[in-house]
């Protein structure tokens, strides 16, 4: 049998997780890996990640400046700095991610994507957006009606579901980069997501429900708590305010028990019609 000493030191000293062959990896390992070889992350930038990433981003900034009615040359100056930075950023959070997409507990590594991960787009997000409202004006023009501090606040929601939503298609060997023979082309990738996008929406519900089933209620307690804490305390940071910390959180939650509940009314459905 081999020393777990000798498996954690092999991880630790591989300058790539993606050519490590073990089906799981812990947790700790991955740590100490990324904390090795940070450079993996660079050399495994997410290029997939980067490009639907910062489409997507600029895309929401211009549909909630134009609902703020705010002008075409704001408009546009948004667009470009989000476009810009989180084609950079989101391809760093995709290699991030795929570092975790074998990790165990599968939990745990859950856990620390959906936390660590909003925080760190989200800081580069509000600077970069702060310095280009206050900063340099005179280049982009800064927003007129909030529409900047709108769609933060909506981002944040989003940023925690897409950062869950990428480990789950990472883990079902989508928007992959650097994983060999796994590696898809994006084509192929982007066939695969919609139905992935389906099997998402219940993903958190099932694990709390699943962890509850096994009597695992903290887990379920935890998973439950993290995901409206995450939302609403990466908000209530940067925005400096408790009361957008705690609405935004219960707002959080309300939404994943809605999702819970229909989850098991649709089981008990199914279930009686088997019968």
């Amino acid at each position: 049998m081999v020393n777990s000493d000798v498996i954690h030191r092999s991880i630790a000293e591989a300058g790539d997780l993606e050519k490590i062959r073990d089906g799981e990896i812990s947790v700790t390992d991955v740590f100490r890996s990324l904390a090795h070889h940070p450079a993996q992350v660079i050399s495994r930038w997410n290029w997939k990640s980067a490009l639907l990433g910062a489409i997507l981003r600029a895309s929401f900034y211009f549909t909630i400046y134009q609902v703020s009615k705010e002008s075409w040359l704001v408009t546009l100056g948004a667009v470009i700095v989000e476009f810009s930075f989180r084609f950079v950023t989101s391809g760093i959070s995709g290699a991030l991610v795929q570092s975790f997409r074998r990790a165990s507990p599968a939990w745990l590594a859950m856990m620390i994507v959906m936390i660590s991960l909003p925080v760190f787009s989200h800081t580069v997000e509000y600077i970069t957006h702060y310095a280009q409202e206050n900063l340099f004006s005179s280049i982009f023009a800064a927003s007129e009606n909030k529409a900047r501090q709108k769609a933060f606040a909506i981002s944040v929601l989003f940023s925690v579901l897409s950062a869950l939503f990428n480990l789950f298609v990472m883990r079902n060997g989508v928007m992959l980069v650097g994983a060999g023979s796994e590696t898809k082309s994006l084509l192929q990738d982007l066939k695969r997501i919609p139905l992935l996008i389906i099997e998402f929406i219940v993903i958190l519900p099932n694990a709390i429900l699943k962890s509850i089933r096994t009597g695992k209620i903290l887990t379920a307690v935890g998973f439950f708590s993290a995901f409206g804490l995450s939302v609403g305390g990466i908000l209530g940071v940067f925005r400096g305010k408790w009361s957008w910390a705690w609405t935004t959180a219960l707002g959080a939650w309300a939404i994943l028990l809605v999702f819970t509940f229909i989850v098991v009314v649709v089981g008990l459905f199914l279930k009686s019609s088997d019968e």
